[in-house]
């Protein structure tokens, strides 16, 4: 007998049998039967022969009919997928109808049910899936008071468009096309709200508020030993700040100046060298700036934290691809940092680690680091010289293992590598690119370009600054339009471009009068911060330096809602460093070349991962004669 004479058969005994694969199920429940605790066809029951005998012969005939169907499918695919359908809704009827016949009870067993279960599952399986997506990004969308929020569809039920927005490497400037749109608090996630006022920002990332970090910051390496940065619990990262403010402060920063102006005067020599080389245009040479600058920062951070320079201005090289990787790894945090739990999937993999140009031991600078820390060991209280610099200086990893020394379990060996390690990675990218914004922008503008270059010069020929040699901190703080230039692009491009998100406490919250319930995130981003009107005025989005010398007070009042290094007790550690390198150098730059930029009115190319990576600072320079 064929699969389809069963249901002749059926429909003779004047039985409704479904013709369509949806109504299987609704059939097989109207049938009046009991179920068999084990398969009927294939052992002894009190179940009619005539049955077993109908459903083992479908069951052959559908297994015969469906390798013959192979041939079928490559002459007449149209007839293969119409034969294929009714033969798997033959046998799922005949299947599921096995389940149900006599066996001397009437409850239906658990295995009879759980095989009516899996065949309605096996039959429905694309449309059950879909439904409960569907059932789940409703009930995400509308189960939560942050239903009332704006923002994009998307991002309501899922994270799909954050993590396409981090992605794509436009995050800063995704946010603040989102907070044009919508408003002051936007929904980018089914927990999570962008927030662009700088009053809530500052509640939210001030000390002792319990605005505690997200997971995010999980996939920072090194996973087992976070710094200051990555370190999520708050007890934890005020040991490890206490230690690290001493090395960081800007008192000692300033004790290692010299090493500093050492870096400075070969950046000096390189760019001589630029400026006197031969010239094709009548502007002089041109090079990129933006790159040389980096560079700059990179051989300060290595004189600061290991007294001895990476290489790269000496090369004028990113030397073994550090940057590179850098910005690669930054970029993977960034991506994976939006849906954490990949992370075990990828780099904490064990396999991850099989793959050379994967593993971060690997890095240039990881691996120069874990080498310094080598060569400095071991600690010992009694012999302090041994870990201190090359040349006995203390820079940042002795000041380090001193701290380490005074507490080991509140500052172990592992961290002492976690904070200078961190130091460079952090401490790059985000000075070199505030110095490219700075750049960028006065050249930008030939009336700003005029006016600070002749406030340098005067300063020089009054004796403000030196009419040679390197500019000191002080010297810098005495130039206020200079001062006014920087604070500007700090403002209009903040090294930072991915978010930096917080959690509710469970208690709750309430943000410019708006309630938040306990465990939603909070995202704050200074390129939205920075463009509030209410606070920098109707021409936020544009860059004027004088904002910052119309009004003290309200210059003040500006200052207090700047987070190009983050705000409250999370503030960046680094800040006085980069202070104090940008304020050496860019005076010295100033005075001493002619920089004139090579496409006029061309942005900077951008990508943020974390920081806001910058490209196409291309210039030409040419040595300043003696003006003064």
């Amino acid at each position: 007998m064929e699969a389809n004479e069963l249901l002749h058969h059926e429909r003779d005994q004047n039985k409704e049998v479904p013709r369509s694969q949806g109504h299987v199920l609704r059939w097989l429940l109207s049938t009046t039967a009991r179920a068999d605790a084990h398969w009927p066809p294939f052992r002894k029951t009190s179940a009619p022969s005539k049955d077993r005998k109908l459903v083992l012969i479908s069951l052959i005939k559908w297994k015969e009919d469906k390798s013959g169907l192979s041939e079928t499918a490559q002459t007449e695919p149209h007839l293969f997928r119409q034969q294929r359908k009714s033969l798997y809704d033959c046998f799922s009827i005949v299947l599921a109808k096995s389940t149900i016949m006599t066996a001397g009870t009437d409850d239906m067993s658990n295995v009879g049910v759980t095989a009516l279960a899996l065949g309605f599952v096996i039959n429905h399986c694309v449309v059950l899936g879909l439904a409960l997506l569907v059932l789940r990004a409703a009930y995400r969308r509308y189960a939560t008071p942050l239903r009332r929020l704006p923002g994009p569809f998307l991002a309501s039920f899922s994270r799909v468009w954050k993590f396409r927005s981090t992605y794509s490497m436009r995050t800063h400037l995704d946010h603040v096309e989102l907070h044009q749109k919508y408003g002051p608090f936007v929904r980018i996630a089914p927990n999570e709200v962008s927030v662009a006022s700088p009053e809530a920002a500052r509640l939210v990332l001030s000390a002792g508020k319990r605005f505690y970090k997200t997971d995010f910051y999980s996939v920072f390496p090194p996973a087992e030993s976070p710094d200051i940065f990555t370190e999520v619990r708050e007890h934890v990262h005020a040991q490890k700040k206490k230690v690290a403010n001493v090395p960081y402060s800007m008192a000692a920063m300033q004790q290692l100046g010299p090493f500093i102006d050492d870096t400075i005067e070969l950046l000096a020599r390189r760019l001589d060298g630029m400026a006197n080389s031969q010239a094709k245009d009548a502007r002089g040479p041109r090079f990129d700036l933006g790159a040389w600058l980096h560079y700059f920062a990179f051989d300060v951070l290595g004189e600061v934290a290991f007294s001895r320079s990476f290489g790269f201005l000496a090369e004028g090289k990113d030397v073994e691809g550090a940057i590179a990787i850098i910005d690669r790894s930054q970029r993977y945090n960034g991506i994976v940092g939006q849906v954490p739990f990949l992370d075990r999937l990828l780099r904490r993999n064990p396999l991850w680690a099989l793959v050379p140009s994967l593993n971060t031991a690997n890095a240039p600078i990881t691996r120069m680091a874990l080498e310094e820390l080598a060569r400095r060991q071991p600690f010992d209280k009694d012999s302090e010289g041994k870990f201190r610099g090359g040349d006995g200086r203390q820079d940042l990893l002795a000041s380090l293992i001193k701290g380490h020394l005074k507490d080991p379990k509140r500052f172990s060996q592992a961290d002492v590598f976690a904070v200078a390690h961190g130091a460079i990675f952090a401490g790059s990218d985000s000075t070199a690119s505030t110095m490219q914004s700075f750049f960028w922008h006065v050249m930008s503008d030939e009336r700003v370009h005029k006016i600070l270059t002749d406030e340098v010069l005067a300063a020089a020929e009054t004796g403000g600054i030196p009419a040679s040699g390197n500019v000191t901190w002080a010297e810098a703080q005495a130039l206020p339009y200079f001062q006014a230039c920087l604070k500007e692009a700090m403002r209009v491009r903040p090294a930072v471009g991915l978010n930096i998100t917080r959690l509710v406490p469970p208690e709750g919250a309430e943000l410019d009068g708006r309630p938040f319930p306990g465990g939603t995130r909070l995202a704050v981003n200074g390129w939205v911060l920075h463009r509030d009107r209410d606070v920098f005025g109707k021409d936020a989005d544009a860059y004027r330096p004088e904002r910052w010398l119309e009004d003290a007070e309200e210059a003040k009042r500006m200052e207090r809602y700047m987070f190009q290094f983050g705000g409250g007790a999370h503030v960046c550690i680094g800040r006085n460093l980069a202070l104090l390198e940008i304020n050496k150098v860019i005076p010295r730059l100033l005075r001493d070349y002619r920089f004139q930029l090579v496409h006029p009115g061309r942005p900077l190319k951008a990508h943020a991962t974390f920081f806001v990576v910058q490209e196409g600072l291309d210039v030409y320079i040419s040595k300043r004669a003696r003006e003064f």
